[in-house]
Formats: structure tokens, sequence, C-alpha cells
């Protein structure tokens, strides 16, 4: 009898890179942390990302992860041409789905995925911070990482 593979749990022995041999170390960024991100002048929201790769499974494509920041001031529209998750740390930050009408209340816990052709505006009665992960490349660096990237050589 043949070997049924769950495809609902990883398979290390499906990877060609354990395949061949050929490890990777992993890339660890100390402190990418959200605390020192500058909105840029007359800007109440911006985006700083702080790690991207081009993938390396069947369709590569850009993986890119940073902060999202908002704070109170005018709605800040987005048309999506990539995909993109946002998690919410802090704060509160309201998105308009402009294919439903509906204006999403997202508090601390809460996740939003927008596809391809999302079209959404942005806002908040405060301040709200949320970590996303997308699939194009960098746009507007973490503007306080210089230098934290580890070295892979590194021993504990």
């Amino acid at each position: 009898m043949g070997h049924r593979r769950d495809h609902r749990q990883p398979y290390l022995d499906d990877s060609p890179l354990f395949l061949s041999g050929n490890l990777v170390p992993l890339t660890i960024i100390k402190g990418a942390g959200h605390e020192f991100i500058p909105l840029p002048n007359g800007e109440n929201a911006t985006t700083a990302d702080f790690h991207s790769i081009r993938t390396k499974t069947e369709s590569p494509a850009h993986f890119t992860s940073g902060f999202y920041k908002i704070e109170a001031g005018p709605q800040r529209p987005a048309h999506y041409t990539f995909e993109e998750t946002k998690y919410v740390l802090n704060g509160q930050i309201d998105i308009l789905d402009e294919a439903t009408g509906i204006t999403h209340h997202l508090v601390p816990g809460d996740f939003a995925f927008f596809h391809v052709g999302s079209k959404v505006k942005f806002s908040t009665k405060s301040n709200g911070l949320a970590f996303y992960a997308v699939t194009r490349p960098v746009r507007a660096p973490h503007p306080n990482l210089l230098g934290r990237e580890e070295d892979n050589k590194a021993k504990l």
C-alpha cells in the first residue's frame, strides 16, 4: 500500500532543501520593533517593512513583513494588487471594505486578509498598530533597523 500524506501537516522530507542536504540558516532581526517608527511629515499613517525575500516556492513571489501605524486623521485608501495579512497589535484600526460597504473595527487580536482586488479605506479615532505580511517587495523600509540583522555566523 502506498504512503498517504496528510496535506494539513508539513512534511520535511518533501522539501528540496532537505533532500539535497543543504541546510539554510534562519534570518533573525533583533529589535524589529514598532516603537521608533516616525510618521512622515503631514501624514497620519505609514508602513515600515522590516524583512523581504524572493521566495523559493513553486511560484516565486516576494514575501515582505512589517508594521502598519495609523493615527487619527483622514481616511487612507488602498487598492490591493498583492495579498496582505494584518494582525492588530494595539489600538484600533477601522477598515471600510468598499466591496461590501461594511466598516470593520479591528482591535488587538483581530486579523484581516486582503485579496488581490480588495479596495479599502483605513482610519482610526485614536491610533492603531498592526503587523503585516504581504506578497510585494519593500516599499518603505523601517527607518531604524540599520545593523540589526544578525550575522548568520553568530554563536550563542
